[in-house]
């Protein structure tokens, strides 16, 4: 049950990105141990980036699947389209769901995507792209794209000696794959012929937890408990117990405040992690984003720093973009943006952005 918000202070900092989709395999759900002899493994699908030259790698992601080309085995690891600014990925790993797939071998996988992608390069020069090719394994492969849905699918081998992907009935099983924005290839960037070549491989998760990246998820936001410093997350596959106590103020300011709001307007909020617990369900917060999307307007610079952001609900916020927060694009009255907020300012009465993305009208990103 919510309670009404104390208050608490502090500011912010952002998370930037190489993109990773990490498959955790095993059994049972967030909050419960793998079953034995189900004869099945839950696959936890999370995506991640490394360093990028871009700002922005606006990408669609629809789909992902194990495949048994011997057998027809295919279980969907993930269906429902993700919206992605995969720079935003640098350092960590982020949570998209769970799924349940018949334990054994699968000798490829297959990853959906829209062909279109919009990249910003240091500049905040925009240019809207679109993916030609992928390298797996040092081999440049062509892309197989519907022309009349802009979706293409890349197929890749497992990171086993023989190219598999093995589930393990019982167990969790970890796989890594990297979209290394830092090896992609762009072409003629500006221009309508812009075309993007990618880099895809495999790698696995026990060696991406170990170059100390974070972890994320985002969700809903329901049970703020502000005495106890938890509330629920509740993404598409499953919910999470969110405990922030470990965050002082003085890095998030007023966070009940905050977390209050994106309950009561339905913000989504992201948690960054060291570890996302799929066996318990709880995350222990090291930092939290409410994602506001909308339209900017009142923007001042020195000495106020403030501006309005209507969000696509209707509800008005007034927000600050006082330095160390980023700005990524034209920042001007009118612009469509989404906001990653972290504290608040009661003195003001403002709402506190980390960052702020200029983004095509409309476009809500998962992350």
């Amino acid at each position: 049950m919510s309670k009404s918000p104390t208050f608490r202070k502090a500011p912010a900092i952002v998370v930037i990105a190489t993109l990773f989709l990490v498959l955790s395999c095993g059994g049972g759900g967030a909050g419960s141990a793998p079953p034995p002899a189900s004869g099945n493994g839950q696959v936890a699908l999370f995506i991640s980036d490394n360093i990028s030259f871009y700002k922005q790698v606006i990408t669609n992601i629809s789909g992902v699947r194990l495949v048994n080309s011997g057998t027809g085995n295919v279980c969907t690891v993930m269906d429902s389209p993700v919206t992605l600014d995969i720079a935003n990925l640098t350092n960590s790993a982020h949570y998209v769901g769970l799924a349940s797939c018949l334990a054994g071998r699968y000798n490829r996988i297959d990853i959906d995507f829209r062909k279109s992608v919009r990249l910003m390069d240091q500049l905040d020069a925009v240019s809207a792209c679109s993916y030609a090719s992928y390298l797996d394994g040092g081999q440049q492969r062509s892309l197989s794209c519907d022309p009349a849905t802009d979706m293409c699918t890349a197929s890749i081998r497992g990171s086993a000696p023989d190219g598999s992907v093995l589930v393990q009935e019982g167990q969790y099983n970890d796989l890594g794959i990297d979209f290394d924005l830092k090896q992609f290839t762009v072409t003629d960037f500006g221009n309508a012929a812009c075309a993007v070549a990618m880099t895809l491989s495999t790698i696995s998760a026990a060696d991406m937890n170990q170059s100390g990246r974070a972890h994320g998820a985002t969700g809903s936001i329901q049970g703020l408990d502000t005495a106890a410093d938890t509330f629920q997350m509740v993404t598409s596959s499953a919910s999470f117990t969110v405990n922030y106590s470990g965050i002082l103020p003085s890095l998030q300011p007023n966070l009940d405040t905050l977390l209050f709001t994106a309950q009561t307007s339905s913000f989504p909020v992201s948690v960054l992690t060291g570890d996302i617990d799929l066996v318990t369900g709880t995350i222990a917060a090291s930092r939290i984003y409410v994602n506001v999307a909308g339209t900017v307007s009142a923007i001042q610079s020195v000495p106020t720093w403030s501006f309005t952001l209507t969000a696509q609900t209707g509800k008005a916020l007034a927000g600050s973009h006082k330095p160390p927060a980023e700005v990524q694009g034209a920042f001007i009255d009118g612009a469509w943006v989404q906001v990653k907020f972290d504290g608040y300012d009661d003195m003001a009465a403002e709402y506190l952005a980390a960052a702020i993305e200029v983004l095509p009208a409309g476009t809500v990103l998962e992350y």
